[in-house]
């Protein structure tokens, strides 16, 4: 068998979904394919998901010295971002003697994938200073980065490299659904607007963006209103579309109106409730103080033994709106069963304990987070301000201003508690007089 044939038989398994079976064959051959073959192996590698066969065929590549050109170098370098080696995927990117916009976008992409947003970013400002134009997917990528940054600035100034960009880059409907999200992320809900207003072309991804901001920022009445229009205007919601729906009704308190909602899915649009729609709705029931209802609900779910994401949000509930300590050690026990290393939960149920006073129950807690070698990370939070993130723990001190912040909040939580307990006397004495 030649390298033609021996490509043609390779193509044939892959198009027959024999992945295996064509990297077996790849494997046990005295000829080496032609380069196009390998592309082809490796690309279905990244259709499949596949990490472990597409390392084999680049140990191939190496085992009978396969020279590699631009072109199999990027499409190895856009493996191994995919399957999340950023390290061996920078590696072959610095070793390359050009790189073209295919190459930056693998690199910047994985990086955003990969939670390194601030590589991500500064990859993009590199790629520039290079000379090359990004192109739609360059922007949507970097965009996803500023959003998850918070980076309301830097997110502008993108935004004003890809208005510059030419009007099949501005004009795509995926850049711009990146744009939205990331305004509306970093609570930017005017620009967004003018976002969403401008776009020449919309999704479902980009209305299920718009929703999802909106309902996320309190504007619980505006997401809806946005849903009926969406729909109005021709577009089928997906599954993320009715997650945004139920989130919002969550966080406005609607909970008949989430309900009804959430009885769409399988009835007018066919769809399957996922585990995280069956998570939103335990939240809108626990947030309203309806845990018996939750619990119900969890109870009858499909299989709810395998979707520890509906157990973990009962808990979480549970621990907001506590009470029923022995609902509280059923959800955690359940929960457990089928996440033990998660460190957040037994945090959760930890404090739930420490609100009824079961101080010996919350000991106990912390001896089961040590003998099982678990430990929660600290959370933290960032604002940005002219243009540079400023990054806080709890109890912080390490701050340059950390006097002044700290002054500056308990001067706003008087403020607040001044006001609460004005109201609150205003509503009593109406009360007596009425009386």
């Amino acid at each position: 068998m030649d390298s033609i044939s021996l490509a043609r038989k390779l193509r044939s398994l892959c198009i027959a979904g024999e992945l295996s079976e064509a990297v077996w064959l790849l494997h046990r051959s005295a000829v080496c394919p032609v380069p196009g073959a390998y592309a082809l192996l490796l690309q279905e590698c990244m259709n499949r998901k596949d990490a472990r066969l597409g390392k084999r065929i680049q140990a191939r590549m190496v085992f009978t010295g396969v020279r590699c050109g631009h072109y199999i170098t990027t499409k190895l370098l856009i493996f191994y971002a995919k399957i999340g080696e950023l390290g061996v995927a920078r590696n072959l990117f610095d070793r390359m003697p050009t790189r073209g916009v295919v190459a930056w976008n693998a690199l910047i992409s994985g990086c955003t994938r990969g939670r390194l947003e601030a590589q991500a970013v500064e990859m993009f400002g590199a790629m520039r200073a290079e000379g090359l134009r990004p192109d739609q997917f360059t922007f949507a990528s970097v965009l996803c980065a500023c959003a998850r940054l918070a980076a309301l600035e830097q997110g502008r100034r993108v935004h004003g490299v890809m208005a510059k960009s030419g009007d099949i880059v501005a004009g795509n409907v995926f850049a711009n659904s990146a744009l939205v999200d990331m305004y509306l992320k970093c609570s930017s809900a005017e620009d967004a607007r003018r976002a969403f207003a401008a776009a020449p072309e919309r999704n479902v991804t980009m209305w299920t963006a718009v929703i999802s901001g909106h309902g996320q920022h309190g504007h619980v009445r505006e997401a809806l209103a946005l849903f009926q229009q969406m729909m109005q205007d021709g577009f089928r919601p997906n599954d993320v579309t009715f997650l945004a729906v139920l989130s919002s009704c969550a966080h406005g308190g609607l909970i008949d109106e989430g309900l009804r909602h959430f009885s769409f899915i399988p009835s007018d649009y066919g769809l399957t409730p996922k585990a995280e729609h069956y998570a939103a709705v335990v939240d809108m029931l626990a947030r309203v103080g309806r845990l018996r209802d939750a619990y119900e609900l969890v109870k009858k779910l499909p299989d709810s033994q395998e979707h520890s994401v509906v157990w973990g949000a009962l808990l979480g509930a549970c621990r907001k709106h506590g009470g029923d300590v022995k609902l509280v050690e059923l959800v955690a026990r359940r929960f457990f069963q089928l996440q033990p290393g998660n460190a957040g939960k037994y945090v959760v149920l930890a404090n739930t304990y420490a609100a009824c006073d079961m101080w010996d129950s919350v000991a106990g807690m912390h001896e089961a987070m040590k003998s099982l070698g678990i430990r929660k990370d600290p959370a933290w939070s960032a604002v940005e301000v002219q243009g540079k993130k400023h990054f806080f723990l709890a109890r912080d001190t390490y701050h340059d201003e950390c006097s002044a912040i700290y002054e500056a909040c308990n001067a706003l939580a008087r403020t607040i508690t001044e006001h609460s307990v004005r109201a609150m006397d205003g509503i009593s004495h109406r009360s007596w007089s009425e009386m």
